[in-house]
């Protein structure tokens, strides 16, 4: 008999694809990709959102149930969500599986087993740049996996020493299970796609800095703004900064450094950028700034890697984990470290070069496959 498992995803329906957001298109990636895991395994995705995934139908029609109609429209999600909430609409039948969820919104129905990824505490360790809702969705998955999960995953060896400590959960009980990147950024860009995509931005290949994420405190992009302006002043060069991403509530310090007469002409924020373009962005960049207080894994380091792009990143949490010795390490709060760290970069490009070969293959280990196959494994351990 095929080991039965579920997972959710709900988050898929986020309007944005974000790094955590990736990681759920990650699961559906992969299985859609190979037939074998149908083979093997009695598999179901399934969706609390409120909408119906047209796109994840599409992916994968046969392992797909969400529990609002298909010709429901989506903009009246939110009363969906109410009347799901409520218990009003049947739920797939998951009694005696693997039940996967994530740290928001956890459902567990009666007689599944349980199984949680975590992929980071940082709610709880600065509550200040999070809100209350999500600080007590973080606290509930811990109690869930302290209480109810017999697998427990997280994506770094740093979240997992984290959430031992923080929770005090038997290690031996935690698996790391690093993420994997779409295959996408593993295919080399065609001189024909860079230009037409550096056109659309106006930019010049190797004439720009690129940083991608949130525009909030934890990204810690005022520091590295400040960096980036050490730099071009001590070495008058024509150097630009490309910042992508989403805005939010918390983004507004950075909007008004980005006014600055001074930066408005040198500092490019160009929003949320679509993958496909991004990818392109990032190959032609000069380097990838990522030097963040802190991260639970740290996509943008990975996906610089596969396409041949320098990486800055700090000497942190699961930043120092993954980049060191292969990017330039710094320490985040220290805006001369950071703008040393770009002069060596952009100034030794021999010794760059050469690392970014290692880079490439080394980022080949972070597949969706190993991803999924890996809570797989975990839970038939």
């Amino acid at each position: 008999m095929k080991t039965k498992i579920a997972f959710d995803i709900s988050g898929l329906s986020w309007k944005y694809r974000t790094g955590v957001q990736n990681l759920y298109w990650a699961f559906v990636d992969a299985f859609a990709a190979n037939t074998r895991y149908s083979e093997l395994f009695d598999i179901t995705f399934y969706d609390r959102s409120g909408i119906f995934n047209h796109q994840v139908a599409k992916l994968i029609p046969r392992n797909y149930y969400s529990l609002t109609p298909k010709l429901f429209s989506n903009r009246l999600h939110r009363p969906m969500q109410l009347v799901i909430g409520a218990g009003l609409v049947p739920i797939p039948k998951l009694q005696n599986c693997i039940n996967h969820v994530w740290n928001w919104g956890i459902f567990n129905p009666p007689l599944a087993r349980a199984s949680i990824t975590i992929p980071d505490l940082l709610p709880l360790e600065y509550p200040q740049w999070f809100s209350p809702r999500l600080i007590k969705k973080t606290e509930k998955a811990i109690e869930f996996a302290q209480r109810d999960a017999e697998f427990i995953n997280c994506i770094s060896y740093d979240v997992k020493d984290r959430l031992s400590t923080y929770a005090n959960l038997d290690p031996n009980k935690i698996r790391v299970i690093y993420p994997g990147i779409s295959r996408d950024y593993f295919t080399d860009v065609s001189s024909q796609t860079q230009n037409a995509v550096l056109e659309k931005y106006q930019l010049i290949k190797g004439e720009y800095l690129i940083s991608s994420g949130f525009l909030d405190p934890r990204k810690n992009l005022k520091n590295q703004i400040e960096a980036f302006s050490i730099y071009i002043q001590k070495k008058k060069t024509p150097l630009k900064y490309v910042l992508t991403g989403l805005e939010n509530n918390l983004s507004q310090e950075i909007i008004q450094l980005l006014a600055k007469p001074f930066l408005r002409e040198r500092i490019i924020f160009l929003g949320y950028v679509p993958m496909s373009d991004l990818r392109v962005l990032i190959s032609a960049s000069a380097c990838m700034m990522y030097c963040s207080i802190a991260e639970g894994f740290g996509l943008p380091i990975i996906e610089a890697m596969a396409l041949r792009a320098p990486v800055i990143t700090s000497d942190s949490s699961s930043m120092r984990e993954l980049a060191q010795g292969r990017a330039q390490l710094v320490n985040p709060e220290d805006c001369e470290s950071i703008a040393s760290a770009i002069e060596k970069t952009l100034e030794s490009q021999d010794d760059v070069r050469s690392r970014l070969l290692a880079n490439r293959q080394y980022a080949h280990s972070f597949t969706i496959e190993r991803w999924f196959q890996g809570h797989l494994d975990h839970m038939c351990s």
